[in-house]
């Protein structure tokens, strides 16, 4: 299996209102609760696009600080983030994912965002 490198500052996740204490959105992938992270906001829109969850969410950038923040607040509702999901009713895609906690414990040490998941942490779908 290839591996890919986790996406890059800046992320970009899916909010209904972009205010303190807002959760992101959360979706199933395989019946798995995961958190969509995207690495630009086109790519996130074109999800959302896709999407029937209403025109009131959208695209927004945050640091690496703001997406710890947002990780820990989905813990214990998901425990995957799925990187980068496609469109939508693309049939058949495969939607790479990595563990929730392992990103946060790479976000908390500080370890080089170039893989915050790690060789052997990051699966496919």
């Amino acid at each position: 299996m290839p591996a890919r490198e986790a996406p890059q500052p800046p992320y970009v996740l899916l909010y209904e209102e972009a205010a303190p204490g807002m959760e992101p959105l959360l979706i199933s992938v395989d019946d798995r609760p995961s958190l969509p992270l995207f690495d630009s906001a086109a790519k996130a829109q074109a999800f959302l696009d896709s999407t029937d969850f209403g025109p009131d969410w959208k695209p927004v950038e945050v640091s690496g600080a703001g997406l710890l923040v947002a990780l820990e607040t989905c813990r214990g509702k998901a425990e995957y983030v799925a990187l980068d999901p496609p469109p939508a009713g693309g049939g058949g895609m495969r939607v790479e994912m990595g563990r929730l906690e392992e990103l946060i414990e790479a976000l908390q040490t500080g370890r080089d965002e170039t893989d915050l998941f790690g060789l052997g942490g990051l699966e496919r779908n």
